[in-house]
């Protein structure tokens, strides 16, 4: 292996405080009712448009896009005030960097969200990361392998040589579109049970079990 590839949300970072709180912001000040932890949960992984629509009570199904871009505005702002990596996260990026792996982070996440968290939360991040990709207009949602493909191409890996690193189906889905290796993570937003019936074979419990893996 030469590249080992990462979701953020729910995979790097626990994000999901910073999530619900600027989503239920955006919500309140478009007179709509907020929304627990575990709910929003629910709703994350695909898209903000997703989660924005599936925030929208039965006969506001078409009032989606204020609540996303006040959604947008707060949440630049907001995303790193409860936002850190999970434990082991941090030693697991050392040990990867000391065994001569490339690192990136390829993500839904709106492109300057991701960069934004990466930069703030990780103290090496220059060094630790070849690339971060979030979303871009230019491509795709995953789980279309297009933005996954745009970072093979530019850190000139071959496919057999990546290891995809994520929590949900979609990142199940991402990895094998894209034709990479995929290993799950039990502690995001998920869960095993979920990552197994999307297919996903490798499960890790603690981040440096990852290094039995490779």
């Amino acid at each position: 292996m030469k590249l080992i590839a990462f979701d953020l949300d729910g995979t790097l970072c626990n994000t999901l405080k910073d999530i619900t709180d600027s989503l239920n912001r955006a919500l309140v000040a478009s007179g709509f009712p907020t929304f627990s932890d575990e709910e929003v949960c629910a709703m994350v992984g695909k898209s903000i448009d997703y989660m924005c629509q599936r925030a929208m009570k039965k006969g506001h199904e078409n009032d989606w896009e204020p609540v996303r871009d006040r959604y947008y505005w707060d949440y630049s702002r907001h995303l790193c005030d409860y936002t850190r990596p999970y434990e082991g996260i941090l030693d697991l990026i050392r040990e990867l960097k000391q065994r001569g792996y490339l690192l990136a982070v390829v993500t839904n996440k709106p492109h300057a969200h991701a960069v934004s968290i990466v930069s703030t939360v990780f103290p090496h991040h220059g060094d630790d990361f070849s690339q971060v990709q979030g979303q871009a207009k230019k491509f795709e949602l995953k789980p279309h392998p297009q933005s996954f493909e745009f970072v093979l191409n530019h850190l000139r890996v071959n496919k057999e040589d990546v290891i995809y690193v994520g929590d949900s189906d979609v990142d199940v889905y991402f990895a094998k579109n894209t034709g990479v290796r995929f290993v799950g993570v039990d502690w995001g937003f998920r869960g095993e049970a979920h990552l197994r019936a999307a297919g996903a074979e490798t499960i890790i419990y603690h981040p440096m079990e990852l290094l039995d893996v490779l």
